[in-house]
């Protein structure tokens, strides 16, 4: 695994001009925390925004320093600006793909918001079309960047809490009612998509496994919102011997971002697990086999650590002019996707209809 702290530990207050260059398509609030998040990086920097609100392009423009900007229908133009080696997507789902591809085919690196796509299958071609250009593909899980996700797998893999047994999540808000999230056609599913991704994915960061089967419930919200959905996962990930794992997502409920694991010999907490506007928190107890006091964990990275927006923009970038591994691949999407489509499955809930 790249020891992401020991690559990008450095900071700078402005960076170079020959930085790594992103365009930032879409100018939604996760976009204006990803140009936060890269503000200070001495490796990459912001060079394009695109959105089809100039106006809102051009005050973040002159706020974040960032020299071009232009709208969806004149995205293509960045194929011949020398500044924009990658793009971040922070687009609605159902247009991931189509930029995905627009960008391949510009000869630009990709950094897609999560969920990768509404279908496997659009993962699946997001894949092959940059495979095809010579691009990288990244998905941006933040998460796996965090100095606390990285300390509880340490701790997990060289035996801390003794050998895995549960794993317990949750992750939830309450949706406005005029949120876009509730447009079928542009989210590609509900809180399972949006937020319960965050459960999925840590889950299989951790075990390094595969979810083989799973059995679930999902219901429509009680006010009428098609994408709003609730939904219980419990699968039994490839390995001997099993771990049961049950989550919980919610678009009709706050739930606190929790993630537990329960070993033979204690366990783990990150509390909160998947946030970005406050240091994540790991918590445990490891039981003493002789019998004494059990010995108590609580750590956090410090306030001033290096954002997940620009850890993960800066691996990309890394793995752009190096060609080392993404820890975070597009491949690590599509299994996502195939998930929660068995999910989906299990719950006899489709996954919502595409224009």
């Amino acid at each position: 695994m790249i020891d992401l702290r020991r690559l990008f530990h450095h900071r700078t207050p402005t960076p170079p001009t020959d930085a790594f260059g992103f365009a930032v398509i879409g100018l939604g609030r996760i976009a204006e925390h990803f140009l936060n998040g890269i503000a200070n990086s001495p490796t990459v920097r912001a060079t394009a925004l695109v959105s089809g609100d100039t106006l809102k392009a051009k005050r973040l423009a002159a706020k974040y320093n960032v020299p071009h900007t232009c709208t969806y229908a004149e995205f293509d133009s960045l194929r011949d600006r020398p500044d924009v080696h990658a793009v971040y997507i922070a687009l609605p789902v159902s247009m991931h793909a189509d930029f995905t591809a627009r960008a391949a085919m510009a000869g630009k690196h990709v950094l897609v918001e999560k969920p990768m796509a509404p279908s496997a299958a659009d993962c699946r071609s997001m894949i092959s079309d940059c495979r095809a250009a010579g691009v990288q593909l990244s998905v941006a899980y933040r998460c796996p960047y965090d100095a606390m996700h990285q300390r509880a797998l340490h701790l997990l893999q060289t035996g801390v809490i003794g050998t895995l047994q549960r794993i317990e999540s949750n992750f939830g808000f309450v949706l406005s009612p005029d949120d876009w999230r509730n447009t079928p056609n542009l989210a590609g599913g509900g809180s399972l998509y949006d937020v319960g991704i965050y459960c999925l994915n840590a889950a299989r960061y951790f075990t390094g496994s595969e979810p083989t089967a799973e059995t679930a419930t999902a219901t429509t919200s009680p006010l009428g919102l098609e994408t709003s959905i609730d939904w219980t996962s419990t699968f039994a990930p490839t390995g001997a011997p099993p771990v049961t794992a049950h989550f919980h997502s919610s678009y009709l409920q706050r739930l606190p971002g929790q993630f537990s694991l329960h070993g033979t010999g204690g366990s783990l907490t990150l509390a909160p697990a998947f946030a970005h506007r406050e240091p994540i928190r790991l918590r445990g107890t490891v039981l003493n086999s002789s019998g004494g006091a059990p010995t108590h964990i609580d750590e956090h990275a410090p306030r001033d650590a290096p954002s997940h927006f620009r850890l993960e923009a800066e691996a990309l970038a890394h793995t752009a002019l190096t060609g080392q591994s993404l820890p975070t691949p597009g491949e690590d999407g599509l299994r996502d996707l195939e998930a929660m489509e068995r999910i989906y499955s299990a719950a006899d809930l489709s996954p919502m209809p595409q224009a």
